[in-house]
């Protein structure tokens, strides 16, 4: 399990969109992880949230397409590092 493995399939998922794909039918964490592990890929949940957080540091405009745009549909990934749900305001 890493983050170097949770930063590495973020910047294919980014330029993959045959990877996105292979994620279309993951309800939980856990099948997601699973599907990962299958392409791959060795990170926990916590890892992939962390590495989310960190590149989302400080962004301001959120892009309504590519990978950015695809991990909002990961409902369990959070941009504020945690695997809960962000706080409303």
């Amino acid at each position: 399990m890493s983050i170097e493995s949770a930063t590495q399939f973020l910047k294919d998922v980014n330029w993959r969109w045959d990877l996105r794909e292979k994620f279309q039918d993951v309800a939980t964490p856990e099948e997601f992880i699973n599907v990962a592990a299958q392409l791959g890929y060795d990170f926990t949940t916590e890892e992939l949230a962390n590495v989310v957080h960190q590149h989302s540091e400080g962004v301001k405009i959120r892009r309504d397409y590519g990978v950015w745009a695809w991990l909002r549909t990961v409902n369990w990934i959070r941009r504020n590092g945690t695997q809960e749900p962000a706080e409303k305001d």
